[in-house]
């Protein structure tokens, strides 16, 4: 039975919802259809294992391939045919769109590094009150009309890379990206202030998403996997930490709660 032995890998993807993990099958196995990188055998595996909720060999086999797209195929033969470590990949992701990441920072940090980027680049094809409106569903911080990318860009920052209102970043850019590519969003851990900005995501947000990919040259079938795969691994890690309190009223709860006992709000799908 295959084990993720990557540890920036095994937590996200070993506690994830069977639907997000269904997201990142979709993308590496291009809804079914397969990749040329990616042998047949593991297409129909993959495929039939989202239709059953994809248990842990699934998953393991899901890390191994994603881990394979993220080398090229000499380097994945002299490692055996292992593909390199997620947070190689990450890194490589990282550059690639211009995120900011240095070597010593957690993944958590690069992957929202990389999903600022996306924001960012999105919000430069948004109307000023579309832009007010999703930076109010975000939580955390407002938005100035006008406010120039310096600025901008610090705002961002000033989020972090945990929290509430880091999740509503990483869950409205990741829904807006699985969104354009499978015609399907991301699976809300339940904040109800991001309603008014998923009416945004279902407009601007997700044709703009739609309309940066070619600033982020996508051309290379393996970017086509890894950074799409980045964002949402970013998502699912930030729901991941979210796990312990709730995202409506913040209270703590037991991991294993699947309502919160203070406001009632079921969390987590």
């Amino acid at each position: 039975m295959p084990i993720i032995h990557d540890p920036d890998l095994a937590d996200v993807l070993m506690s994830a919802s069977s639907d997000d993990v269904g997201l990142l099958i979709d993308v590496i196995t291009d809804s079914g259809k397969g990749r040329i990188s990616l042998s047949s055998s593991v297409c129909r595996q993959l495929t039939a294992a989202k239709e059953c909720g994809a248990d842990e060999t699934a998953r393991g086999i899901l890390a191994e391939e994603l881990t394979r797209f993220g080398g090229n195929s000499l380097v994945n033969l002299f490692r055996g045919g292992s593909g390199v470590a997620y947070r190689e990949l990450l890194s490589d992701v990282a550059g690639h769109v211009g995120a900011e990441a240095k070597a010593k920072t957690s993944c958590a940090e690069m992957e929202m590094a990389v999903i600022t980027k996306v924001f960012a680049q999105s919000l430069e094809k948004m109307s000023e009150q579309d832009r007010s409106t999703l930076f109010e569903s975000l939580g955390g911080m407002s938005y100035r009309p006008g406010m120039g990318p310096a600025a901008l860009a610090a705002g961002l920052a000033s989020l972090g890379s945990s929290g509430v209102a880091s999740y509503n970043l990483a869950a409205v850019v990741a829904s807006a990206t699985m969104t354009s590519l499978l015609g399907r969003g991301v699976m809300l851990a339940g904040s109800s202030t991001l309603g008014r900005g998923l009416a945004v995501l279902a407009g601007p947000l997700g044709w703009a998403i739609t309309g940066i990919w070619t600033a982020f040259d996508l051309a290379s079938p393996a970017y086509r996997v890894t950074v799409p795969c980045v964002i949402q691994i970013g998502h699912m890690r930030q729901k991941m930490m979210l796990k312990s309190t709730c995202p409506g009223c913040h209270a703590e709860v037991a991991t294993d709660a699947n309502f919160c006992g203070k406001c009632g709000m079921r969390l987590g799908a």
